[in-house]
């Protein structure tokens, strides 16, 4: 890397594990030894010719009736080569559902979709693909041609749900995809992640698991067994703000630094958490199904746990829970409204 102001050599070439090819693109945000770097532009024109029309962008924006089969979207696109990059549970006004469908046409703009949007919550994630917006517009549109992409199987399949065709809205082209994405993830049209912060807790999906390509099946495990997400956004935490999240275990846990290092290594979900049966505790009933720390005692005293299932170490150990009940709330709101701030 090379530091263009100071005319100087930033950084030497050197191994990083946790970055693969499909973290750079336009438009990525990438965590080097800490340090969080944008993804503006192309360095020369021959890099330009041969990656631009690779890693496309576009917007899929899940209404409240699909929210509950959020797990199988998600394993869908991942399974068809699909990158998650952002995500937001949000909750419409009238007013941001009027701009967001401004100078939109067809079906896609009727009065239907705005009631359908304002009825409940909604989540919108940017995914990154070859020819992403033509791909999913061509499966859920039941088109042909997308039968000849293997690797869009699991869309097809997907789509051939009318629940899932009638519950996902999609862009038409490029250019509509990018002013959804410039609306929906701009802080300054005022759409905020929702969180309840009624007997609920906070759960982390960690980087290494998506990067492994199992958080839609982390989602269907948590939606399937007595929990719904209520509110859920994706982040890229830069390591200071890993630090004070972590705090509390800051000469407590021989682990305090690698943990800090994971969640500050890429893109994690984070979700907060409601039992579907209000009459149980929802801190305690999820922090029971996350598992023992360490997933290899997990493995044996809890084999239907999360970490017994997905973790690998007391550091990659697939999802953060909340320890103590107490500091649910403080968790909840420093991830979704402090980090906004």
């Amino acid at each position: 890397m090379y530091d263009l102001q100071h005319k100087r050599t930033f950084l030497r070439r050197t191994k990083m594990p946790e970055l693969s090819e499909r973290d750079f693109f336009i438009g990525s945000k990438i965590n080097i030894f800490g340090r969080q770097f944008d993804i503006v532009d192309y360095a020369d024109e021959i890099t330009k010719s041969l990656l631009d029309k690779y890693r496309k962008k576009t917007f899929l924006l899940l209404k409240s009736t699909c929210i509950p089969h959020l797990g199988a979207v998600l394993c869908a696109l991942i399974d068809s080569n699909f990158s998650i990059n952002r995500g937001l549970m949000v909750q419409f006004t009238p007013e941001q559902v009027k701009e967001f469908l401004k100078n939109k046409h067809g079906i896609e703009a009727s009065s239907l979709l705005m009631n359908q949007l304002i009825a409940g919550p909604s989540i919108g994630f940017e995914v990154i693909a070859d020819n992403a917006v033509q791909k999913i517009r061509l499966c859920k549109d039941q088109n042909k041609g997308c039968l000849n992409e293997n690797i869009t199987a699991p869309l097809v399949n997907l789509f051939e749900r009318e629940d899932m065709r009638i519950g996902i809205y999609c862009p038409q082209d490029e250019e509509e995809a990018e002013q959804d994405l410039s609306y929906f993830f701009n802080p300054k049209n005022g759409l905020q992640a929702t969180i309840q912060l009624k007997n609920s807790t906070l759960g982390i999906i960690k980087p290494h698991c998506i990067k492994e390509g199992n958080l839609g099946r982390i989602i269907s495990e948590i939606t399937n067994n007595g929990f719904k997400i209520t509110g859920l956004r994706m982040n890229l935490m830069e390591r200071v703000n890993c630090e004070e999240f972590f705090e509390v275990y800051r000469g407590i846990l021989p682990e305090y630094i690698p943990m800090v290092a994971q969640l500050a290594s890429g893109i994690s979900m984070a979700l907060e958490i409601v039992a579907t049966d209000d009459k149980k505790n929802s801190y305690e009933e999820f922090r029971q199904f996350c598992g023992p720390m360490d997933p290899e005692i997990a493995k044996m005293l809890r084999p239907h746990t999360l970490r017994a299932k997905f973790g690998i170490s007391k550091t990659l150990n697939a999802v953060h829970c909340t320890d103590l009940e107490d500091d649910t709330v403080l968790e909840l709101q420093y991830i979704f409204k402090i980090l906004d701030s």
